[in-house]
């Protein structure tokens, strides 16, 4: 008896944790949508910094934050993202800007890294550094920890849309499928899509509507008629239901 209490109150706590990882990842990937990014000088060469504005202004922006001494996720995170990438039907209607939040890094080992995923000849993707990463992060709710036992920061792997006018459309944290690179695709272009939350006009019938001023999501008329057919149902029960009642008790009067 006493094994089974334990057996099911690890059960029920490990229920809970698992829950909380699932759904974090999930409210951090809410955050930010439509706002701004900060318009962060770039460094992508030698030259004078570039404004951010002028990348996402030419291109939408499939924006990656890593660093190149990560010897954790950011690798396969990056080989995984190109792989996905490649096969992509519309993949000229933006660009992937890879920045490191590694104040340590230079624009020379960026591009050591581009040549190392023989992305260096690929015009489609960015590689840059700032000297304005705080700011950057802040803008995208992107917090890395600095782990000084082991020299290497905790961070989420992390994938940014901005549009042509630098809104944040979608984010993605971790390793995602195709579809959900879709989805992000199609937020960075401003195609409608049941998860694209910027205002629209073809919203007016969501079960939700994002209110870029409180961050939040209000209710919407598609949730009415979603639940219209169940609400008609129960009234009709509920008339017939009255119906009866009332014919019973005319016959019990009448008799």
């Amino acid at each position: 008896m006493f094994k089974n209490i334990v057996f099911i109150i690890l059960t029920i706590s490990f229920l809970k944790t698992t829950s909380a990882q699932t759904v974090s990842p999930s409210l951090k990937e809410e955050s930010d949508i439509y706002e701004k990014i900060y318009d962060a000088p770039l460094i992508l060469d030698e030259t004078q910094p570039t404004p951010l504005h002028e990348l996402y202004n030419t291109k939408p922006l499939l924006v990656v934050l890593i660093f190149t001494r990560c010897t954790g996720v950011c690798n396969p995170f990056l080989l995984r993202l190109k792989e996905s990438l490649q096969f992509k039907a519309k993949k000229d209607s933006f660009n992937v800007l890879v920045i490191s939040f590694d104040p340590r890094d230079s624009i020379k080992d960026m591009n050591l890294l581009a040549r190392r995923f023989a992305l260096e000849d690929n015009n489609q993707w960015i590689f840059a550094v700032t000297d304005s990463i705080s700011k950057l992060n802040q803008s995208i709710s992107f917090y890395p920890v600095w782990d000084s036992i082991r020299n290497q920061y905790d961070h989420d792997a992390l994938l940014v849309g901005v549009n042509n006018e630098g809104y944040i459309t979608k984010k993605l944290i971790g390793m995602r499928g195709g579809h959900d690179l879709d989805l992000l695709i199609a937020s960075v272009n401003n195609v409608f899509s049941p998860t694209y939350r910027l205002p629209n006009k073809n919203v007016l019938f969501s079960c939700f509507n994002y209110d870029p001023k409180t961050g939040k999501n209000k209710l919407g008329l598609g949730l009415l008629f979603i639940a219209l057919p169940a609400i008609l149902t129960v009234l009709i029960l509920i008339i017939i239901g009255f119906s009866v009642r009332s014919k019973a008790s005319e016959l019990e009067e009448s008799s």
